[in-house]
């Protein structure tokens, strides 16, 4: 299309794309029902399908798409004949008119690019009007008594109103926005269809007058500016708590002056009063101006006081206000995007129905409640886990057709869908089969063929706990890979997406009966409550949904098995990471300072649980997750940043990453990793015999090699002759002490890389502080040494960790 106004034409276009999806959705919707009522003569369907084709083709005329407009024109002519009783359509006729929406939807999605040739599918169509209807044949011929029209093609797609419907909860003409389908191998293109109560053609809005069309990355910069304003409030809020520190701070000073009011008074008395003394003159005059001045100061500290409370007060008014308004604000915003479940689950129809043929499976596709609404973002984050929890209700659940006769059910199975409302938050949207239900055997066969378990741990997991390994990436019961399943990775993406949004997976499942699954998920992406913690030199924010416990470990809880620390908390042994050490992140200083206790956060969900190691715990507060931008959208274990209440930028942690990650390295080692272990060469240098056994005992069985030496001299000339890795020694030593030796190895060029720890009975501060000074990384005393905490910084210190 050409013309002088290029953005005009843009828009144009833009509408007319808006306009065909819904056309083609309801066009889609009507090709199912025939398929499965039957193609009576007069039937509304006919007419509501053919009256939507007419529209498409009048819309691609005014844009100058005479492509789509040809298909169009040639599809209307079949709904023509078939109108007047003239054409009655088969299996292949349905599978032209689905193929001729494929490729108007490919031109749609990827115009001007995609616009090619569309003869063989325009050709296809007028073939069909080749076939008459024969004499004697009647509409009613076609529709079989068991209600379904064609026995060798689609699956029926049934959408059942929610039982107990909520008119506050339906938002009536919402805004409708498109978004792009993954493709799927060997599978049709989906893309979002309307809900089925419309009559010829588009939707009939029933406030049509209210409504208007916005574009998506509108209302995304509508959420955005309401992100900002709930930002804003988390400031205001901070500096309430500033202000009435001050307050707290008038008060303390307060109270220090009524201390002093007596000797006031008596200095006053002194000065100028009836119990006057006598005092050299050169200061009479500067202790008046003094006392004059303080009761000046103290007036002017009372009214000031007086106006910061009645401030505060009046700010407090404006903060709630404000808090209100925007609370107000991103509640409506945060409405206007949402939008009907129908647009996601109304597409996997078409799915349904090219899957189950390609697999010889028949199966219904059943939706339940596809009224009710939803974040649109979320929305598109649910489409791969349903098509996915689809997917595997067809390939592991419904039966073929000949095994279900044997078992005595029906000849087709049922998919359902069932969306339902859970205390206005939250929507629970159930994916459920009355297939064969799960085999537990299989199951814990596959988990140990597959590595996850070992063979000792199936025998010990209940069918309870067997049934939930289906989501552990890499299990798989189908012995075929195809192009859709078998691969082991489509529920555990189901349950990694949903973990992200805040929900939860409910499943349940009967052998010979079926399985159900239940997403349970947020109505809407807002706000969040996180852990905001620091460590290093830096703060960290930890959804509060997979934060299980906060508590403070002694060092000495902390344990080595399998070369890996541990903790021990209520019968269960858990993992230990630094929480710095998982980002790879450097701790901006060392100290040799160990504190009393650690804090330590227990983070979990399904898959498993990981105890993190924080510097400190700062606050729980409310967060507004920012996105990190496309350069940094791929970094690993962030999901965004935050800016705190005090303005400062915290990162939003993933910690379903974090706890996938340590269960990867969370390995047995290796015989190579034992080797490099066992190859790293420590130096004890320790003048009392005994004390030198002790130290290298302790290095020996954590698995390293040890040479000693007697003293700082020995261990030097050992040093410049020999290569090691680190240096364990004893501060007072003859001929040459451990700070010497130090100061030496620093100065060095060829050893001043080597890590050092003081272990020593000196314990006055001067002496740690000496000990820094001169260059060593640790500085421990021997009064109550700790054997693991001391294998510990070794290792950290071999690693570079410390």
């Amino acid at each position: 299309m050409t013309g002088p106004d290029d953005e005009f034409n843009k828009k144009l276009l833009a509408t007319f794309k808006e306009e065909a999806e819904e056309y083609t959705n309801t066009i889609t919707e009507g090709l199912l029902e025939l398929e499965r009522d039957g193609t009576e003569t007069g039937s509304p369907v006919i007419e509501r399908v053919f009256r939507t084709i007419h529209s498409l083709k009048g819309a691609a005329r005014a844009v100058n798409l005479k492509e789509i407009e040809l298909i169009c024109q040639n599809l209307e002519n079949v709904f023509a004949a078939l109108k007047k009783g003239e054409y009655l359509p088969d299996a292949d006729a349905f599978d032209v008119f689905h193929n001729a929406l494929k490729v108007i939807r490919v031109q749609l999605q990827d115009f001007p690019a995609s616009l090619s040739n569309s003869a063989e599918i325009i050709t296809a169509i007028r073939g069909l009007l080749i076939q008459k209807k024969s004499p004697g044949e009647s509409p009613e011929d076609n529709k079989r008594t068991d209600g379904s029209a064609y026995p060798n093609t689609s699956p029926v797609i049934r959408v059942v109103a929610p039982a107990e419907p909520d008119a506050d909860a339906f938002k009536k003409g919402t805004i409708s926005a498109s978004f792009s389908e993954e493709k799927w191998p060997g599978a049709p293109a989906l893309f979002p269809v309307q809900p089925a109560n419309q009559k010829g053609g588009i939707h009939q809005k029933t406030e049509s007058s209210a409504t208007v069309r916005i574009a998506a990355h509108k209302l995304d910069r509508l959420i955005a500016g309401s992100d900002d304003l709930l930002t804003t409030r988390l400031f205001i809020t901070h500096r309430m708590r500033e202000l009435e520190e001050m307050m707290t701070r008038f008060s303390q000073w307060r109270w220090n002056h009524a201390m002093i009011s007596s000797d006031l008074y008596l200095l006053r008395e002194a000065v100028a009063g009836t119990k006057k003394t006598t005092l050299p003159p050169d200061l009479i005059v500067p202790l008046h101006h003094m006392l004059e001045f303080l009761e000046y100061d103290r007036e002017f500290m009372t009214y000031l006081r007086h106006d910061l409370g009645a401030h505060i007060r009046a700010t407090e008014l404006d903060r709630s206000a404000l808090e209100t308004s925007t609370s107000e604000i991103s509640d409506l915003i945060h409405d206007a995007v949402l939008v009907p479940i129908a647009d996601i689950l109304l597409p996997f129809s078409g799915f349904v129905r090219e899957y189950s043929r390609s697999t010889g499976k028949k199966v219904d596709l059943v939706i339940e409640g596809e009224e009710i609404e939803m974040d649109r973002r979320i929305l598109e984050s649910l489409k791969n886990p349903i098509m996915h929890l689809i997917n595997n209700s067809i390939d592991h659940g419904i039966e073929y057709p000949d095994i279900r006769a044997e078992q005595h059910k029906p000849e087709r199975g049922i998919v359902r869908i069932r969306i339902v409302t859970h205390s206005g938050s939250k929507v629970g949207i159930e994916v459920s089969d009355d297939g064969a239900g799960i085999d537990c055997n299989n199951v814990r066969n596959a988990a140990v063929k597959n590595g996850i378990i070992t063979a000792t741990e199936a025998g010990r997991l209940t069918d309870e706990e067997v049934i939930w390994l289906i989501f552990r990436s890499g299990l798989s019961v189908n012995p075929e890979v195809t192009d859709i399943s078998g691969r082991g990775l489509g529920l555990a993406i189901v349950e990694d997406t949903v973990t992200r949004l805040g929900g939860s997976v409910i499943l349940s499942s009967q052998l010979g009966k079926g399985t159900s699954i239940t997403l349970r998920v947020p109505v809407r992406l807002a706000t969040f409550r996180g852990v905001v913690v620091r460590s290093g030199s830096h703060r960290y924010v930890l959804p509060m949904q997979q934060v299980r416990q906060v508590f403070r470990a002694k060092p000495d809880s902390i344990f080595f098995h399998d070369k890996r620390p541990r903790i021990s908390l209520n019968g269960e042994v858990i993992s230990v990471i630094r929480l710095t050490d998982a980002l790879g992140v450097t701790k901006y200083h060392r100290t040799s300072e160990i504190p009393a206790q650690v804090p330590i956060i227990i983070i979990a969900y399904s898959a498993g649980q990981i105890a993190c190691m924080v510097d400190e715990v700062l606050q729980v507060q409310e967060i507004v997750v920012r996105p990190l931008g496309s350069q940094l959208r791929r970094v690993k274990r962030i999901t965004g940043a935050a800016i705190l209440g005090d303005g400062t930028v915290a990162i939003v942690l993933d910690p379903i990453e974090l706890i996938q990650e340590a269960i990867k390295t969370d390995l047995p080692v290796t015989r190579e990793e034992q080797h490099e272990s066992i190859s790293r060469r420590v130096m004890v240098v320790e003048d009392s015999v005994t004390s030198r056994m002790f130290l290298a005992n302790i290095l020996e069985l954590g698995g390293h090699r040890v040479t000693t030496a007697r003293d700082g001299m020995e261990a030097f000339a050992m040093l410049k002759e020999d290569k090691f890795d680190l240096v364990v020694s004893d501060v007072d030593m003859p001929r040459m002490n451990g700070f010497t030796l130090t100061e030496k190895i620093r100065a060095d060029t060829r050893l001043t890389y080597l890590p050092i720890v003081l272990v020593t009975s000196l314990d006055t501060k001067e002496d740690r502080a000496h000990g820094i000074a001169v260059g060593a990384d640790v500085y421990m005393e021997k009064r109550g040494f700790e054997k693991e905490l001391f294998l510990s910084i070794i290792n950290e210190l071999l690693h570079g960790d410390y």
